[in-house]
């Protein structure tokens, strides 16, 4: 099966492309998140390894050191790549007694590494290895008492694919956590509770330090998990529908275009074993609940930690209630009170203000006492500490004592539970700021997630026409308020991994809060409003055009572009608000390339909201949306509005080829229908070869490939543009697996289904290790369908019981059922053939696109039942599997014996 899709915003890695001869052509794109490779190791530490390719142990144990894994009676184990660092380390010097501050120089070089990660990281080993192998020297380290043995190197088989290097698990965690200060016992405690509960909620009041706790947790457990960890920020959405989509985005998999998010999230996760954290589950309780309910039942490996000021009330969930910060109850001499989590924060943060500060014996008396003001809440006394170095720790105290009021406040029980604790606060440090500096505060209420210092300036500085004759907060004194604000902790700034990549700006969600607040009594809320919705829809020409131009790649640019989605869905609500169809078309064109495709839903929706702008005018900014409209139509097999819109996109691109890139834009348009058999003619693509430019970026180039690829009716062709694409996907700096599958697919169907094995066993060695379960779909489908073509029925069917699961959500039932028709038959089972056979029909009508390699085995299966059974009894059997549902196909297509 050949895919129509353009890459979203969740895959992780380039993929390693198997070897062949160079073909000419450039080549195709799609957007997708692209990690950094691990840095060299420095020269410097402990005594080099002597590394040995493979060692034996204990019998049972065999570690590969270059393939990075261990097999327990030559089947692999479950071990994270931290853990698998630390036993090699310790293989490696086996008798020996390893220090613990050795064996993390060892198994982590040039890495800066807690002790309590080295004991996870042992705990995990001696689950597999047991207890006898890995011994502790209490107050020492650790040594490895078994014997160990090199074991000789053998020749690899013949047709095994070459090793690949696993992709790399996004974990969405910040890059530098902060010290946890004073959590050490709710570390262990959460660790602890983790280990026997699958489902655990976080709960504590708002600036407790719940997020900063789980986030430690999961950083340490990293490699503790084989499918990792990963950490889900819930605090932007507003709709609950959104959730499981947002989970999967933030995990890198795809659900597929199925109407059950929940259910593709379930199926998706079900085969993993990770921890998954979700933060801030408070305004979402109870579809956060559900979903867990939900998730608990069906991936029986999975962990699930949650933060959230309530519980989920569920029967499975254990409750962790996170507690203030430990405070002295009367006054102590500093060497005592700063064993006290609360004091050690304070002075911790005031000296991350100012490094002169230090606690003495004279101010402990009044840290103590401003830190149990504050309830010991950890967001309220950074807050507090930032100040403390300018006002001095006496003045801070007092200060605090006489505004905030939390005592009288938190007995208000109508009050929302975030102004109970932190309302105060937040107007104390406010006071501090100056006019400048408060009008910029309250004027990033309207940023939504994060955003860039430009869109920032933007949006707070004072725009000609406002009302006053001259600007009095101009770009550069905005410049010195974001400063400021960064300065005392009421903005973050936030750093990617990329070195090349700006800063960018949040504000926390509590003075967010606050800060939309003084927005709506300052009478310019309005007024700003409609200048971010206009600075994020001339946001979104650029990142359009930045595309397609050629700058940069396509997974970079997808990162660049997905860093203001929320941004961007805010300024359409607002632009469709005040009737600017031109800015909502421009915000419609990005939104529909750069979200990732796990958001099958939120993209059918844009689809809905651009038929709702067309008032007829059919210029370029709605022939700019047309066409990511029309690419959402081609990802789902099934639409029925799909030829419609692409005869209005056609004619409108027909209408505009002497426009600016309008000989482009029919390009692109002409290449989508090309895709459409009702739609696509010969002469169109004749058209198509005519209007290309061979100057054109590969990202441009994309497009007319892929079109002519799925119109081509010789093999030969159709393999020859496979291999352009995915020269092309590499030339534009595009990691989409699709391709790869697209060109097994292609291989198959000239006739090389070797060729198309070793493409696929490939493909899913990069994919296994991940989350992309969308992506091993087609991947497994198309490799499976080569090795059927070889008559290896025994290499089909695993892959076909891994696949045939995941089918509804990436809407390929019907090819699965035509091989597995032809598994039956190829078995001797032609009862079972011609009833599959029916059920391929019932899913044929509607489709946009048909399979040729599908096609191909369905006919053959037919004649091959057709053949042992009779026309009669054939036609008997397909009309009863006509009647089958989906559920019934698993059982029947890999079943042992041929039911009558």
């Amino acid at each position: 099966m050949t895919g129509f899709l353009v890459k979203d915003s969740s895959a992780q890695r380039p993929l390693r492309y198997p070897s062949r001869t160079p073909c000419p052509g450039r080549a195709s794109v799609l957007h997708g998140a692209m990690s950094t490779p691990r840095g060299c190791q420095p020269p410097s530490g402990p005594r080099p390894l002597m590394l040995s390719a493979s060692l034996r142990f204990a019998d049972l144990f065999e570690l590969q050191v270059r393939e990075r894994r261990l097999l327990v009676d030559g089947q692999p184990a479950q071990l994270g790549s931290r853990a698998l660092d630390v036993l090699i380390a310790l293989a490696h010097r086996a008798g020996e007694l390893v220090s613990k501050n050795e064996l993390i120089d060892l198994a982590w070089p040039g890495v800066v590494v807690e002790e309590n990660n080295l004991q996870v990281q042992v705990s995990a080993l001696r689950k597999v290895l047991g207890g006898d192998i890995i011994s502790t020297i209490p107050g020492r380290g650790y040594r490895f008492i078994a014997d160990v043995h090199d074991v000789p190197r053998t020749a690899q088989a013949p047709h095994e694919p070459p090793p690949q290097a696993p992709l790399a698990l996004r974990t969405n965690l910040p890059s530098g956590l902060p010290r946890l200060l004073g959590r050490d016992e709710d570390l262990a405690g959460l660790g602890g509770v983790i280990e026997h509960h699958r489902l655990v909620t976080i709960v504590g009041a708002g600036g407790m330090g719940k997020t900063r706790l789980a986030q430690a947790l999961l950083h340490a457990r990293q490699s503790a998990y084989p499918h990792g960890v990963c950490w889900v920020e819930l605090a932007p959405l507003t709709d609950a529908a959104a959730l499981p989509g947002a989970i999967a985005a933030a995990l890198g998999i795809r659900l597929g275009s199925g109407d059950a998010p929940l259910e593709g999230l379930a199926a998706a996760l079900a085969p993993l074993t990770m921890l998954l954290a979700l933060d801030n589950a408070e305004h979402l309780l109870d579809a956060t609940a559900q979903l867990a309910r939900t998730l608990h039942a069906a991936a029986p490996r999975l962990s699930l930690v949650v933060t959230s000021q309530a519980p989920l009330k569920l029967p499975a969930e254990q409750v962790y209630r996170l507690d203030a910060l430990s405070t002295p109850a009367r006054p102590l001499p500093a060497t005592e009170a700063i064993g006290f989590g609360a004091i050690a924060l304070f002075v911790e943060r005031a000296r991350a203000a100012d490094v002169r500060f230090a606690l003495t014996d004279a101010n402990a008396p009044a840290v103590i006492e401003l830190c149990r003001a504050l309830d010991g809440l950890a967001l309220a006394i950074e807050l507090a500490a930032a100040r403390a170095p300018v006002l001095g720790v006496q003045r801070l105290a007092a200060s605090l004592d006489e505004r905030l009021r939390l005592l009288t406040a938190s007995r208000n029980r109508d009050a929302p539970e975030r102004q109970q604790t932190l309302r105060a606060a937040l107007e104390w440090s406010h006071g501090f700021l100056e006019e400048r500096e408060r009008t910029v505060f309250r004027r990033l209420a309207v940023i939504a997630g994060s955003a860039s210092l430009e869109l920032i300036q933007q949006v707070a500085a004072d725009a000609p026409g406002d009302g006053s004759s001259h600007r009095e907060l101009d770009e550069w004194a905005v410049l010195d308020a974001v400063t400021v604000l960064v300065e005392r902790s009421l903005l973050v700034c936030v750093v990617s991994d990329e070195a090349d990549s700006p800063p960018r700006y949040r504000l926390l969600d509590s003075p967010k809060v606050f800060a939309r607040e003084l927005l709506a009594r300052s009478g310019e809320e309005e007024r700003v409003r409609d200048r971010h919705a206009r600075a994020v829809a001339a946001l979104c020409e650029t990142l359009h055009a930045q595309r397609l131009n050629g700058e940069i790649g396509v997974d970079a640019w997808g990162e660049r572009a997905r860093a203001d989605l929320d941004n961007a869905r805010e300024a359409l609500i607002r632009s469709e608000a005040l009737g600017d169809t031109d800015a909502a078309l421009a915000i419609i064109a990005m939104l529909l390339f750069a979200l990732p495709r796990t958001l099958h839903a939120e993209r059918n929706a844009l689809c809905d909201r651009f038929d709702a702008l067309d008032g007829g005018d059919h210029g370029p900014l709605w022939l700019q949306a047309s066409l990511g409209v029309a690419m959402q139509y081609l990802n789902s097999v099934h639409n029925p509005r799909a030829e419609a819109h692409m005869r209005r996109m056609l004619e409108a691109a027909r209408a505009q080829v002497d426009a600016p890139d309008g000989r482009f834009n029919l390009y692109r348009a002409l290449a989508m229908s090309l895709t459409m058999p009702p739609i696509g003619r010969d002469a169109d693509a004749d058209e198509l070869c005519a209007l290309e430019d061979p100057a054109w970026p590969p990202q441009r180039l994309h497009y007319g490939l892929l079109g002519l690829m799925l119109n081509r009716a010789d093999p030969q062709e159709q393999l020859r543009l496979g291999h352009r694409i995915v020269a092309n996907c590499e030339a534009g700096g595009d990691a989409n697996p699709i391709y790869l599958a697209n060109l097994a697919d292609a291989q198959l169907l000239a006739g090389d289904p070797e060729g198309a094995v070793r493409t696929g066993l490939a493909l899913l060695a990069q994919l296994q290790p991940g989350r992309d379960e969308y992506s091993l779909a087609y991947a497994r489908l198309n490799t499976a369908a080569a090795y059927l073509a070889l008559g290896d029925t025994q290499a089909f069917r695993p892959l076909a019981q891994q696949g045939w699961p995941l089918a509804a959500q990436a809407d390929l039932q019907r090819y699965w059922c035509e091989y597995l028709s032809l598994l039956a038959a190829l078995e001797g089972r032609p009862r079972a053939a011609a009833r599959l056979a029916g059920h391929v029909e019932t899913g044929t009508a509607g489709l946009l696109r048909f399979g040729e390699n599908e096609a191909l085995a369905g006919t053959r299966a037919q004649q091959l039942a057709r053949e042992a059974l009779g026309d009669a009894e054939f036609e008997r059997l397909k009309a009863e599997g006509a009647r089958l549902r989906s559920a019934d196909i698993g059982a029947l297509a890999f079943a042992l014996t041929d039911a009558a």
